[in-house]
């Protein structure tokens, strides 16, 4: 039994598991299967997907030195209007409910990693990443779309 003050390592950064693209189709199809319930009401906007660039991705992850051995993606969601292909960020209540993904680098103690070393979490310090195009509005047409 590890003691209060020893930190037991919970990932090494193997986690998670490649699935083939049949079994992504699935667990896609699944979801997009209820855009009409999501959109009803006309009070959310339906996310089909997120996408994150990775040099972005890459220049999160490198800002921890090797202390992050993964990621942990939040869901969460905050109020948008959509306007073609821009994104209005609206306070609580004005727009509509837009779920949004956020990554956030983990360590091998599976704590989420607030801020770079050496760096005090504040306005200017990178810690997550989020605001990705989204798809419907940013995405290729679903005949190219090869997942």
């Amino acid at each position: 039994m590890a003691k209060p003050s020893e930190k037991k390592v919970m990932f090494d950064g193997s986690e998670g598991e490649i699935i083939f693209s049949s079994a992504a189709n699935t667990l896609k199809s699944v979801h997009q299967k209820k855009k009409s319930e999501i959109t009803k009401g006309n009070s959310e906007n339906y996310v089909e997907a997120e996408f994150f660039g990775l040099n972005t991705f890459n220049k999160l992850m490198e800002s921890y030195k090797g202390q992050a051995v993964g990621f942990r993606v939040y869901y969460g969601s905050r109020w948008e209007e959509h306007q073609k292909d821009e994104v209005i960020v609206r306070e609580e209540g004005k727009g509509k409910k837009t779920s949004r993904l956020i990554i956030v680098p983990v360590d091998a103690y599976g704590r989420d990693l607030a801020s770079p070393i050496g760096i005090k979490d504040n306005e200017g310090s990178p810690s997550a990443l989020a605001n990705g195009p989204l798809c419907p509005h940013k995405c290729a047409p679903p005949e190219e779309d090869t997942v």
